[in-house]
């Protein structure tokens, strides 16, 4: 009997390792290639709950946690829910996220050992309302100030005036989305740019979104941490490639 029920546990073992899937990322937590190992900064596990819950477990090179993120459905309130956790390398929770998979709709709280010191509930595509610690109340903007941002009226114009679809992607009828990597300094300074998923992306659609974008001089407004004083930080700007 023993036997057995040692061999029963190491079966149902067997089968939760064989289901978890493993994915190496890069800086920007987008997937990599196995043959580009000497990127990866972060290693994600995918794993099926009994629950049926969908559970994503980041960790850095040294297996320190870094980000976990829950997919569920909210039976209380009826909708399709994304819960994302972040932590820093020593393991304090810097942020939690609750996104509504439906509408988009999300709010974040920001943390400092332990201490809740921000909150950002997004409304709308561009209707944000942000409190921090001792500023008084919520106020809104057309932004989340705890990131990165650009004019987007300007930003839009330049990519209407400049973007062309690549020839040879628009014939082998190849659409996605580009995710630019942008580094703003805490003066509003663009310091860097990458392509965030270059890995799952055609290689003329990244090629033409950076050359579009070397073409924005600015100007970017810097993050602002949960103390409201400018920080460095990566702005992701997603340039999208869609054929009628």
């Amino acid at each position: 009997m023993k036997n057995l029920l040692l061999l029963a546990v190491f079966l149902f073992l067997a089968q939760a390792a064989q289901s978890q899937k493993t994915t190496p990322l890069n800086r920007h937590f987008y997937e990599i290639s196995k043959k580009d190992i000497d990127q990866k900064v972060y290693t994600m596990t995918e794993s099926k709950l009994a629950s049926k819950e969908m559970l994503y477990l980041v960790f850095d090179n040294q297996n320190r946690r870094i980000k976990q993120i829950k997919v569920s459905y909210n039976e209380a309130e009826k909708f399709n829910q994304e819960l994302t956790d972040t932590y820093d390398s020593a393991g304090n929770l810097i942020s939690q996220t609750l996104l509504n998979l439906d509408n988009r709709k999300s709010l974040t709280l920001y943390f400092d050992k332990g201490i809740k010191k921000g909150q950002v509930t997004k409304h709308a595509p561009e209707r944000y309302e942000i409190w921090r610690e001792g500023r008084g109340e919520p106020y809104e903007l057309a932004y989340d100030d705890f990131r990165p941002s650009l004019t987007m009226e300007e930003l839009n114009g330049i990519f209407a005036k400049n973007l062309t679809y690549p020839m040879n992607a628009r014939r082998a009828r190849i659409t996605g989305t580009v995710y630019l990597a942008l580094l703003i300094s805490e003066n509003g300074e663009l310091l860097q740019y990458e392509v965030a998923n270059s890995y799952s992306i055609d290689k003329s659609l990244a090629e033409e979104a950076v050359r579009v974008i070397q073409k924005y001089k600015g100007p970017y407004k810097p993050a602002l941490d949960a103390n409201g004083q400018p920080t460095k930080t990566w702005l992701y700007l997603p340039v999208r490639f869609s054929l009628g």
